[in-house]
């Protein structure tokens, strides 16, 4: 009978050991894939602007066409520059919402933290 009870103390508190690694993990695939959706929108965007760019490179046919597409090009590159750094603040700030997002499921869990103990075998 103690064995049995000892068993099944065992079995809850590996359960409860095992939670906190579950929520972690969840956290972490959550995150993933919010990082994977903001990259691959990333890639959507930067490749149809350079898909446009190049469509239009290919429908110039004069001087003055080739000129106005430089002016234009130099203010796309502009705005993808300013787009990119914003991009890599964007993942840096998910990166770091991420990082405390565990520290702190870590503490909780940590102060949620029991050692196992045995059952008293002194009891009759």
């Amino acid at each position: 009978m103690m064995n049995e009870e000892m068993l099944k103390q065992m079995t809850n508190q590996w359960g409860n050991y095992l939670e906190p690694a579950r929520q972690l993990n969840g956290k972490a695939l959550e995150h993933w894939e919010k990082m994977a959706e903001y990259q691959i929108d990333m890639a959507r965007r930067y490749a149809d602007v350079a898909v446009g760019q190049l469509r239009e490179a290919a429908t110039l046919q004069t001087p003055e066409q080739v000129q106005s597409y430089m002016r234009n090009s130099s203010e796309l590159l502009r705005e993808t520059s300013d787009r990119l750094v914003k991009d890599a603040r964007t993942l840096t700030e998910m990166g770091q919402a991420m990082n405390e997002e565990m520290q702190k499921a870590v503490r909780d869990q940590l102060g949620n933290f029991v050692p196992f103990r045995a059952p008293n075998q002194n009891a009759a």
